[in-house]
């Protein structure tokens, strides 16, 4: 049986526990069993004959009713929660007449301060207390006569082990197993490794075993979270942890408009929670004024009444959304990174754990971040190739100690090897990717081996590989390692091609992200062919799929900017135009050179990089009997080599 990390359960997540301290009955020394248990849902019929007893004619003996609930709908999202019952009484509907009409007069009632409890003596238990509040059935508990083994209770009921949810109690050895659908809980120790349950109890369906299974569930399952986050918002409405979760799911599997749609009910339900404004802050697609969400971000980081690890975050989303704007400023965006890791950093030996893991998580996404500010910044070319591969370094050695402690998010360590080798394939000179390709196969291989992954769980794996690989592909190129450019672009595109070309369940494969990767990686395989192989006809076919990719909206946001987007238009229209496609040729160059020109504008790149790219297009518009618009070209490619 899995066990959540009690270090990591917020207590508030834990339900209530009933305390019976009347009912408490001495438990004797019992050894594991050896031999197969009998039944605790049946009785002992057996009985000792003597001669002075004759034996009677047994009884056959009718255990009492238990009817599992359920929360099955006819349509998806929808529930129609039925909770268990006992005897025919249900939690939450059945009053006290029903009560005694069902079961008689209880052996004993206990008054308490805001209920009764029904206290009666059934076989084959102990006893059986009814909880009365309000004159309504709040809850049903069955005490057995001895601890039964966690296991043979759980077949003998019916119920799945894995749709379960452990809880901690206040004591180190007591714990409680519940099922949320059924409102059923097992009351159970560990004894020597061997679970035995003491008590079963019966309630009413509660958002609580919900929202802490989501909770859990959300590292493995993201079908099964969701689901559970959905359930809570339908118990509770009001409660905005229910549209956390799911804005973290939704997150996850690339769904931005659901993500962006359940953040927007939490700040309704919590307005003053400024981690959900940071949250909103990360999602770059859906922010309307980039200035705006920055100024109230900057008032987060700068209140001192806060959190550390709550300024922390904020630091770190300012230099985020800096390097988002539309003029991206990538100093003042590391400036910020910097200043993220080092409050985070004072974090990493808090007496919590949960504050030390979170604050280690933005120590290693700070540096993952600066690593890219340096890389897409104007610093030094020798600088760059020194500097980042160190960064992405110091990241991976934290990423394997939250592994090798047992991280709740299994998933962080592929997320890292796509983060380094994103920043490791914008060096000019490329960079040694070797181990980063071995961790990332590895990592990948062990994941999809996870227990109780969900298909969506596993697209998430399989798009980070992909990603990862695509950018390892780019590094190479940049190194002038043919083979492995072919091979590792290869391995990305099928697992690309597995996904985009049939019916997926996760929206993260058909958006401008993914279309960015796919469209540089079809690029980077065609100029292999192109200029190394001199083979235009076969960079052509590459150069087909690559276009295709790169039309899509606010791909250029994905890409190394849009000078970088330009240039690789201008690229392909050469190798249309050689391979004899004029027109295809003449509209990516000139493609091409609105990017240049617009990135020249507003993104500080170099007007310098427009020269051959006018070259190429003034001698088109020659071959095309167009000598005015040549020359205007030509014109402004002499204006820039006089800029020089």
């Amino acid at each position: 049986m899995k066990f959540q990390p009690t270090q990591l359960i917020s207590m508030h997540f834990l339900l209530p526990l009933y305390a019976f301290s009347f009912l408490a009955l001495p438990v004797s020394g019992q050894n594991a069993a050896e031999e197969p248990a009998q039944s605790v849902l049946k009785a002992d019929t057996s009985a000792e004959t003597t001669a002075d007893s004759p034996a009677e004619e047994p009884q056959e003996f009718i255990p009492p009713t238990i009817t599992l609930g359920s929360a099955d709908s006819e349509k998806p999202g929808e529930f129609n929660f039925k909770p268990s019952t006992f005897e025919g009484i249900v939690p939450g509907v059945s009053k006290s007449a029903e009560v005694t009409e069902k079961l008689g007069a209880p052996r004993a009632k206990i008054e308490t301060t805001d209920s009764q409890v029904f206290v009666y003596a059934m076989e084959p238990y102990d006893r059986v207390g009814i909880v009365i509040k309000e004159d309504l059935t709040d809850s049903i508990h069955l005490h057995f006569k001895q601890p039964t083994e966690l296991k043979q209770l759980i077949t003998e009921m019916g119920l799945v082990e894995n749709t379960a949810v452990t809880q901690a109690t206040t004591s180190e050895k007591a714990f409680l197993l519940v099922w949320p659908e059924q409102g059923v809980t097992f009351h159970f120790k560990r004894n020597n490794d061997v679970d035995q349950v003491s008590r079963v109890s019966f309630t009413t369906i509660e958002s609580e075993a919900y929202l802490e299974r989501g909770t859990h569930r959300q590292w493995f399952d993201y079908a099964g979270a969701l689901a559970d986050a959905k359930a809570v918002q339908t118990l509770t409405p009001e409660d905005e942890r229910a549209f956390i979760l799911e804005a973290q799911i939704q997150q996850r599997m690339g769904n931005t408009k659901a993500t962006n749609a359940a953040l927007e009910k939490a700040v309704e339900l919590s307005p003053s929670d400024t981690d959900l404004l940071l949250m909103q802050a990360g999602l770059k697609s859906m922010i309307k004024d980039s200035d705006i969400m920055l100024q109230r971000v900057r008032a987060i980081r700068n209140n001192t009444r806060l959190s550390p690890l709550v300024r922390s975050r904020a630091a770190y989303m300012m230099g985020e959304l800096l390097v988002n704007s539309n003029s991206p400023d990538y100093k003042q965006a590391m400036i910020h990174h910097t200043e993220s890791i080092q409050r985070a950093r004072e974090l990493m030996e808090d007496e919590n754990l949960e504050i030390q893991y979170n604050a280690m998580q933005l120590v290693i996404e700070g540096h993952l971040a600066v690593a890219q500010d340096i890389a897409r910044g104007t610093f030094a070319k020798e600088e760059k190739e020194s500097v980042v591969p160190k960064w992405v370094n110091i990241s991976w050695e934290l990423t394997d100690h939250l592994l090798r402690h047992d991280y709740h998010d299994s998933t962080i360590g592929i997320v890292v090897c796509r983060r380094a080798l994103e920043s490791l394939a914008l060096l000019d000179n490329g960079a040694d990717i070797t181990n980063w390709v071995e961790r990332v196969d590895q990592i990948s291989a062990e994941l999809q081996q996870t227990e109780g992954a969900s298909p969506e769980y596993l697209e998430h794996v399989k798009w980070n590989w992909a990603l990862a690989l695509s950018h390892a592909t780019e590094a190479a190129r940049k190194g002038k390692d043919i083979n492995r450019v072919q091979q590792l672009g290869m391995e990305s595109y099928q697992l690309f091609n597995q996904f985009l070309q049939d019916e997926t369940i996760t929206p993260q494969w058909d958006n401008a992200q993914t279309d960015a990767a796919v469209g540089a990686l079809c690029y980077t395989l065609g100029s292999v062919e192109a200029i190394d192989n001199q083979n235009h006809e076969e960079a052509c076919k590459w150069y087909d799929k690559a276009s295709e990719y790169l039309k899509t909206d606010n791909v250029e946001k994905f890409t190394r900017g849009m000078g970088w987007h330009g240039e690789r238009l201008v690229s392909m229209g050469l190798s249309y135009w050689k391979e004899g496609n004029r027109p295809k040729g003449l509209n990516l160059t000139k493609r091409g050179i609105q990017w240049i020109e617009r990135a020249v504008q507003t993104q500080g790149f170099s007007n310098q990089n427009l020269k051959i790219p006018y070259g190429n297009l003034s001698i088109m518009y020659r071959a095309l009997g167009q000598p005015q618009e040549a020359e205007k070209v030509s014109d402004a490619a002499e204006a820039l080599s006089k800029q020089r």
